[in-house]
């Protein structure tokens, strides 16, 4: 279950118009649940979807998306990722096992006791679920520009959750108030964002000494170089650790920790 629409955490929002940080939520409606959030300052709208999220996209003529964040946004997508890839995804990617209890260890090893988290790029929600797994009662935001994961990831949320809620947003226009974050995490979403101005949102919203966790795909040689060629025309881009590491300090993060698995990168980095 996810938060109660009548309990969000309207302090962690930011309106997109005006920049208030922390909005409201609209007066209870007979079924005794509020359908929208308001800025007080400006009265700007931003309604609930039926998934239970926080909707700050609607439906504008300039969603651009590449062809990596259309398939995404696909019928059927949520549901085939999240259920037949992404439980495989990084045995098959690194060559060894590499399971969901193994992943879940590095992930809440690195994020500590870090709350409230933002799980950017969510999906279907699989890292909001490994953490949440460890940590019931932990606040963690699930972010995505697709409705249609969204619903995936309110179907599997649990009742024991109480914390968990959903926002559909652009990763580079955060709906989110400065500093309010100890952690952002991102599983598999990093090769498809617009990474500089994704990565300066990210420092922005986290708290001083607050952590960045990245999986992505990094930049290999050899055969899988031309493949990652060819992939770079769906707007996929695949970076090396010393490219992201720039990227990262020009947005004010430290890259602390990268570990290299094969196709595949974990990052940890800190807000200075």
């Amino acid at each position: 279950m996810l938060t109660s629409p009548s309990a969000l955490p309207v302090h962690l929002y930011r309106c997109l118009s005006c920049g208030q940080e922390g909005l409201a939520q609209s007066p209870e409606r007979e079924q005794g649940q509020p359908d929208r959030i308001y800025c007080p300052s400006c009265g700007q709208i931003y309604p609930l979807l039926a998934s239970g999220a926080v909707d700050f996209i609607g439906n504008p003529p300039d969603l651009r998306l590449s062809l990596a964040q259309a398939i995404a946004h696909s019928p059927g997508f949520a549901w085939g990722y999240d259920r037949l890839w992404r439980p495989w995804a990084l045995s098959l990617l690194t060559g060894e096992s590499f399971g969901a209890e193994r992943e879940g260890k590095l992930l809440t090893e690195w994020i500590g006791a870090a709350n409230p988290v933002l799980d950017l790029g969510t999906a279907g929600g699989y890292w909001s679920r490994l953490i949440l797994a460890a940590d019931p009662q932990r606040t963690v935001m699930g972010l995505d520009n697709a409705a249609g994961v969204l619903v995936e990831a309110a179907q599997q949320a649990r009742p024991d959750w109480h914390h968990y809620n959903l926002v559909r947003a652009r990763a580079e226009q955060l709906p989110l108030a400065s500093g309010a974050f100890g952690a952002v995490i991102s599983g598999a979403s990093l090769n498809e964002l617009p990474l500089d101005p994704s990565l300066q949102e990210i420092a922005r919203i986290l708290k001083p000494g607050g952590v960045f966790v990245s999986m992505h795909s990094q930049q290999i040689q050899g055969w899988g170089q031309t493949l990652q060629q060819w992939l770079g025309a769906t707007g996929l881009r695949f970076f090396s650790e010393s490219e992201l590491q720039q990227h990262l300090l020009q947005a004010g993060l430290h890259l602390e920790r990268y570990l290299s698995f094969g196709w595949v990168a974990f990052v940890r980095a800190v807000r200075s």
